[in-house]
């Protein structure tokens, strides 16, 4: 018979110390196996619970975020709407269409008479306040996030920034300051949503400067305007960007939460009437007569194809403009002028020596010269082209000589030459041409030579030699020449009005 051999279980395990197997063993590692898969199945289940209520958080976090989003775009639109409608109101006195503002889920809205505040004062050796008024606002508010209407402008807030919406309409052109303030009347209100109507309530309130006359600007000082607000850090960039040179305090400046500008309000320059006008003016016999009217207290009559008025010849010195701009260019440093200049602005100059051009096309052009034009004498030519202003302010002296042309031929009411009480201007040795405004009125002009001056002079005093055939001649256009030697920017002319708003429910 053949041997029968016995053949181990797959499920016999052998001891390590014995070398002989166990079947117990072998039921042990079963029961341990299931336990593992129950214990499995209960981690699973429980990871994808959590991660559901992940998902479901996240979700709900992501589609609130997008429906905060989505409102705070809708009141942006609804407040622009509703600012459109104030302007309209403001401006015309009629009542506007119906404004829904809302409702809101997430934000609400809110009416506030007394926040903000505007004033606006005359600053001589005392101060006289023109304004003072609270703004109101009406704002759409949710957590940190503001939009607000004030003052005629729409902002909008997050945190500590504040970003325009849309511009107040304040307006710098030509020393001529506009400025609407809007005024938000009536009681208070909050909620998710307001339906109203915007009307004027109250007939327009003119700022007036005291005693100002709008073709001589009599009123002198400064004009300060101040304005407090939640949205400061907004309108500081607003009027320095309008007003470029006018922040005088910023919101982190003084009180938290102001900002202020200043304008210089000088005396105006009377306009200049006449070919000459002197305290004193010495023409030579055999001198061509002037041609034109003079203002003097001592002239030959006979010296003068027009009328002698001995009144209004005191006109106000420019000595300390020139001084401050001076100043101003020892900061910003001075450079060489170029050949062709055609960028609007002022330029800080040494001295005038060569032959340049001047096209204020694109705007008006400022030179200031610290010592003189001509070193010593000049001789070739500062042209003039476009049809805005060239003011040259010199705070040393003018020699012109020979062929030397300076200015405007076509228009000389363009060019105006300004002269500190240390600079002189005088013409000698050839046929220079001067086609401008040249005001001196705290020096002595002297004119040799055959001298051509088309425009008109303002001196101390004006000596006037054996020119012929030279000539001292008026042009009519510089009656229009509107200058005021103040620190800028200057205001010739305040166009502010106040208007109040209610909105009725």
């Amino acid at each position: 018979m053949g041997r029968v051999v016995r053949r181990d279980r797959p499920d016999d395990r052998r001891s390590d110390e014995t070398g002989e197997y166990s079947s117990e063993g072998s039921a042990s590692g079963i029961g341990s196996r299931g336990q593992v898969h129950v214990l499995g199945m209960v981690l699973l289940v429980g990871a994808v619970a959590v991660a559901s209520v992940g998902i479901v958080l996240l979700g709900s976090t992501a589609l609130d975020t997008r429906e905060t989003a989505v409102e705070t775009e809708r009141a942006e639109e609804s407040l622009l709407e509703f600012t459109h409608a104030a302007e309209t109101a403001a401006v015309t006195g009629q009542r506007s269409s119906s404004v829904s503002l809302g409702p809101f889920d997430h934000g609400s809205v809110e009416t506030t008479p007394d926040d903000g505040r505007v004033r606006v004062t005359h600053v001589t050796d005392s101060e006289a306040v023109l304004y003072d008024a609270s703004l109101g606002t009406v704002a759409y508010v949710d957590g940190d996030t503001e939009i607000a209407y004030q003052g005629g402008g729409l902002w909008r807030r997050e945190g500590n920034g504040t970003v325009l919406l849309s511009d107040p309409a304040v307006d710098y052109r030509d020393g001529t300051l506009t400025i609407p303030v809007v005024r938000v009347t009536g009681d208070g209100v909050q909620g998710r949503s307001i339906d109203a109507s915007v009307t004027r309530s109250r007939s327009p309130t003119r700022i007036d400067l005291p005693d100002h006359d709008a073709a001589r600007g009599h009123a002198t000082g400064d004009l300060r305007i101040e304005i407090e607000s939640a949205y400061c850090d907004g309108w500081e960039r607003e009027l320095e960007a309008t007003v470029p040179g006018s922040v005088v305090e910023r919101c982190s400046d003084g009180q938290p939460g102001r900002v202020r500008i200043e304008l210089a309000v000088p005396r105006t320059i009377d306009p200049v009437d006449s070919a000459v006008v002197a305290h004193e003016i010495d023409i030579h016999r055999n001198a061509p007569p002037i041609e034109g009217d003079v203002r003097t207290g001592a002239v030959d009559e006979d010296r003068v194809n027009g009328s002698v008025i001995d009144a209004g010849y005191e006109y106000p010195s420019v000595d300390g403009r020139v001084a401050e701009l001076v100043d101003r260019c020892e900061d910003q440093g001075f450079e060489d002028l170029p050949d062709e200049v055609t960028e609007p602005g002022r330029y800080c100059v040494d001295s005038i020596d060569d032959a340049h051009t001047f096209d204020t096309a694109a705007g008006d052009i400022e030179v200031v010269v610290r010592d003189s034009i001509g070193d010593p004498n000049y001789r070739d030519e500062l042209r003039f082209e476009g049809e805005n202003d060239l003011t040259i302010y010199v705070d040393g002296d003018l020699s012109a000589r020979g062929n030397a042309v300076i200015g405007n031929e076509s228009d000389p009411s363009r060019t105006r030459l300004l002269f500190s009480a240390d600079g002189t201007a005088t013409t000698a040795n050839g046929d220079p041409t001067i086609a401008a405004l040249l005001y001196a009125p705290d020096s002595t002009v002297s004119l040799q030579g055959n001298p051509t001056i088309d425009g008109s002079i303002v001196a101390e005093r004006v000596e006037i030699d054996n020119i012929e055939p030279g000539v001292v001649r008026y042009d009519d256009r510089i009656a229009g020449v509107g200058l005021a030697p103040g620190p800028g920017p200057r205001l010739r002319y305040l166009d502010a009005t106040a208007y109040e708003l209610s909105i009725d429910d």
